[in-house]
């Protein structure tokens, strides 16, 4: 006796079996299974979730990593929507599935279904009593340090119910598809599909040791930064980065090159004490070497560009109680505490 399936165009195939009792058993489980995904719209929602996570993840077992499942449950929901839709979603390779043209669409009105729910829910849930649930907030690492930091322990304490998971990173994060409702961050403006709220402005200054400055002559144009030793902050993959200067439409933007590159905010600082070159970062975060000699400011005629720091968010969850609570009294907090 012999028995073996395969999953092929959503769809389990009998190969052969000697028992006809056993075949009539798995007709009968296939049978069910063709005519009850159906009838169960909670069912349904769940599936959408679940694939949902899986093109922002990329695979079965990120997914199930993700949602807390094995990667089995995962492969069954994806084969249960696809059969619904009577069409395939995801191309499956032996560790990674790619989405089809549908698949891509589907996830796309899928996202959006699902935070139009979500914010709902949020609502109602809101409007019957005290601000509640989970909030996940990203923040570059300097600026999420001194001062997100300490005001999501004062938030904590004031607002018991409303778990906040705070994530640190100088990458620009993914806000929808990793699943923030809150991102810290600096830049000229908002994206479209965001709102955002001005937070504060900080003056930027280049800065170099005195021991670099002894071996390389101090800059006195934006033209002479071509002959210095840049440190790079980026994404690490390559050695160049735009500095800018001024404001508004007299900014300029200068190609800087440099032998060291990282995608972490602060080691320029670190690469700067050390005498390897120049760096431009925000005043607060040099403050103190500065006023040590540890380091001292060039270029002082070409003041860069500010760094303008915003709290944004999906436009999806513009009516969250929760959130407009963070990001209110987070520009309140930062207003007296900007030092």
């Amino acid at each position: 006796m012999c028995l073996e399936f395969f999953d092929e165009d959503e769809s389990l195939r009998l190969l052969h079996c000697n028992v006809p009792r056993t075949r009539k058993m798995i007709r009968g489980k296939l049978q069910r299974q063709k005519t009850e995904i159906p009838c169960n719209p909670m069912r349904a929602v769940e599936d959408m979730e679940t694939f949902v996570v899986v093109a922002r993840e990329g695979s079965f077992a990120a997914a199930a990593r993700r949602l807390g499942v094995s990667t089995s449950v995962v492969a069954d929901a994806i084969a249960r929507l696809e059969r619904r839709l009577d069409v395939r979603l995801t191309l499956r390779t032996t560790r990674r599935q790619t989405l089809t043209d549908a698949g891509r669409e589907y996830a796309a009105e899928a996202t959006g279904i699902l935070e139009r729910v979500g914010a709902l829910e949020e609502r109602i849930r809101d409007s019957a009593g005290d601000p509640r649930g989970d909030l996940r907030v990203t923040a570059p690492t300097p600026v999420g340090r001194r001062w997100v930091a300490p005001f999501v322990a004062a938030f904590a304490r004031r607002y018991p119910d409303i778990r906040v998971t705070l994530t640190l990173d100088d990458s620009f994060a993914d806000i929808v598809g990793e699943g923030f409702d809150v991102a810290i961050r600096g830049g000229p403006a908002v994206d479209s599909g965001f709102m955002g709220r001005r937070l504060f402005e900080m003056r930027r200054v280049v800065v170099a040791s005195p021991a670099y400055l002894a071996e390389c002559r101090a800059p006195e144009r934006l033209e002479d930064l071509a002959r210095h030793r840049c440190l790079v902050f980026n994404n690490g993959r390559h050695f160049h980065a735009d500095w800018r200067f001024g404001r508004g439409a007299g900014a300029r933007s200068v190609r800087v090159e440099g032998a060291l590159a990282t995608n972490n905010s602060e080691l320029p600082v670190v690469w700067a004490l050390a005498g390897l070159g120049l760096a431009q970062k925000s005043l607060w975060e040099v403050a103190e070497p500065l006023a040590r000699g540890a380091l001292v400011t060039v270029l002082n005629d070409f003041e860069p560009e500010p760094a303008t720091f915003f709290a944004i968010h999906p436009v999806s969850r513009s009516q969250s109680r929760k959130i407009g609570l963070f990001v209110e009294e987070l520009a309140r907090f930062l207003a007296p505490n900007l030092v």
